[in-house]
């Protein structure tokens, strides 16, 4: 049966998030009726409304390493897979009312059109995009504005349980939003305050789930509404980062009246003059004016497109072109396609489209000839070699606006190599991007994949252990590891790595690393005191080994998007 919508959006927008979330949610939909819509608008959102206790796992992400080389984390709490699919069908009922749906000052987390299913959001890189385009067009109208950028302090965990609550109910009575899912939104709500509680995170608002966004932008709602009005067509925001353009006198009033609004929502912004939160004239500003157009990203979005259409309509011959991958040196992932493509429906319409435009045929197959998709990773490969080396000719003190707009390319260059870069290429680069305090946790990705040495790397938490091993795990030769002191976050990277079937030396006694090595003894894992090791648990089910190495070399359907996992930022809050 072809997965329906809703599963598809579940599925694409939390394997971008975390892989132990993704990984639930592959289990869940094992059992093919819970593909269905229907399921999760009155299944899963029935069990989660008569919950007693919610499950979430708090994953350890990097967050920043402090200048004595202490390695902060972020908490980011993932519900389990019911729950996650009941939010599916609540945040697309949301999608129909107005009353739930952005602003136009704002760029972040707009829920997606009814038929999508690449996330529950629309990309995050198209929201950047527009709100740049944005302010290009507010630093053309006046020569003597100035740019205010400025940033909300720790912003999710900063709103308490009671202004999300209220912004939810104000958001439900204006949009008439059916009892049902009005209910379970304040059940989630409590969820988070309760959670909030027990691991002191916060007032009241999780990280990590993706009905926290819809919420955080009903909070600011009518901040925005105000600010818009103040500033009409000069106020942007992007999640916790806020663009105000006008003259000196303009912004310094206008982040004076945001800080005020902000305070009586128990919200602060950072100090003014620090890295967040700065002032550039509109002529230094549009230097940049080109910094989000296409031309950097459309070759790699062409040659993931076209590689996904090889593994579609090629599912075979995987193998091959995966040998010839690796024989000029690229570590990229190739998802079996092969289960997804064997739907009947699949098939007939495709076969329906092939005789209805022969020319498809043609036209598919030159497009995704192994020898083209190889000479065109080599082309990626020279180019962004080239074009990073060009920036990091900047040096590492460049400082202020400049210093935005540089580490965002350096960032998307040198994550794209590590799937396109020769061995000796990234520990160049590697070594080079250690300068960089903001792309410290990247070099150490790149690094390791390079020495296939991971004792540095596990210390930084499951989102940088998870962009390392989705191209390790290609690679069945050691994985060297040393870790003298095994610390939560460790442990979960550990467990991360052993999940895509890499054998790697440490402990064993905790109930996650139990659940990812599935041996004796891992169906009492069913009946554990951690809800979403239970759960998931539960939902593996039976067997004799773990299943994880093949759900995460394989795909849920044929509209599952292609995920390389080093080149999908974790936006901060």
């Amino acid at each position: 049966m072809t997965p329906e919508k809703l599963s598809v959006r579940a599925v694409n927008q939390y394997r971008t998030r975390d892989i132990l979330a993704y990984l639930g949610l592959r289990y869940y939909f094992a059992n093919q009726c819970a593909c269905r819509d229907h399921w999760a608008s009155e299944v899963a959102t029935h069990l989660t409304l008569s919950r007693n206790a919610a499950g979430y796992f708090q994953s350890r992400h990097f967050k920043e390493r402090l200048e004595s080389g202490e390695i902060t984390h972020r908490d980011i709490f993932l519900p389990g897979p019911n729950e996650i699919y009941a939010e599916a069908a609540l945040l697309s009922e949301c999608g129909k009312h107005i009353a739930f749906k952005s602003l136009d000052c704002v760029f972040s987390y707009a829920l997606v059109s009814d038929n999508e299913t690449q996330g529950i959001y629309n990309p995050y890189f198209a929201g950047l995009q527009e709100r740049h385009r944005k302010i290009a067009e507010a630093c053309r109208g006046d020569s003597n504005f100035v740019v205010q950028y400025t940033d909300i302090k720790r912003f999710y965990p900063s709103i308490s349980a009671e202004v999300a609550r209220d912004a939810w109910m104000k958001a439900c009575s204006n949009s008439q939003l059916s009892p049902k899912y009005r209910d379970l939104g304040l059940k989630l709500l409590s969820n988070h305050a309760e959670v909030s509680a027990v691991y002191e995170h916060g007032k009241g608002l999780l990280t990590g789930p993706m009905f926290s966004h819809l919420v955080a932008n009903l909070v600011l709602r009518e901040l925005d509404e105000t600010m818009s009005a103040s500033f009409p067509g000069r106020y942007f925001r992007y999640v916790d980062d806020v663009v105000l353009v006008g003259t000196d006198e303009q912004v310094a009033s206008g982040r004076e009246l945001l800080s005020t609004r902000l305070n009586t929502l128990g919200l602060e912004l950072h100090a003014s003059g620090n890295g967040k939160d700065f002032q550039v004239t509109v002529d230094e500003w549009l230097l940049g004016e080109s910094d989000f157009d296409d031309g950097a990203s459309k070759g790699w979005m062409t040659f993931s497109r076209n590689l996904k259409q090889f593994l579609i309509t090629q599912a075979p011959s995987t193998n091959s072109l995966s040998q010839m991958f690796s024989a000029e040196g690229f570590r990229l992932p190739l998802p079996d396609y092969k289960v997804a493509v064997r739907d009947a429906q699949y098939q007939q319409r495709f076969s329906d489209s092939l005789r209805r435009h022969p020319w498809l045929l043609k036209t598919i197959f030159r497009q995704t000839a192994p020898d083209n998709l190889l000479q065109s990773a080599l082309a990626l490969r020279d180019d962004y070699i080239r074009s990073l080396n060009k920036l990091l000719e900047s040096g590492v003190d460049v400082s202020g606006y400049q210093r935005k707009r540089i580490i965002p390319k350096i960032r998307y260059f040198a994550g794209r190599l590590l799937y396109l870069g020769k061995a000796q290429d990234l520990i160049s680069f590697g070594g080079k991007l250690y300068a960089y305090p903001e792309l410290y946790m990247l070099a150490e990705i790149i690094t390791s994949v390079a020495t296939r040495d991971v004792t540095r790397l596990l210390p930084l938490g499951s989102n940088a252990v998870q962009s390392a091993a989705q191209v390790l795990k290609l690679d069945e030769s050691i994985v060297s590891c040393n870790i003298s002191s095994w610390g939560a976050a460790e442990r979960q990277g550990l467990a991360i790595l052993r999940a895509n079937g890499i054998t790697v030396s440490g402990p064993i006694e905790d109930e996650l690393n139990l659940f990812v090595l599935w041996q004796e003894g891992g169906q009492s894992l069913m009946q554990s005191q951690d809800l979403f090791i239970q759960e998931v648990a539960c939902l593996h089910g039976v067997s004799e080994t773990a299943r994880h190495k093949s759900m995460l070399s394989s795909v849920f359907g044929r509209k599952e998007e292609l995920a390389f996992d080093a080149t999908t930022p974790i936006e901060t809050y």
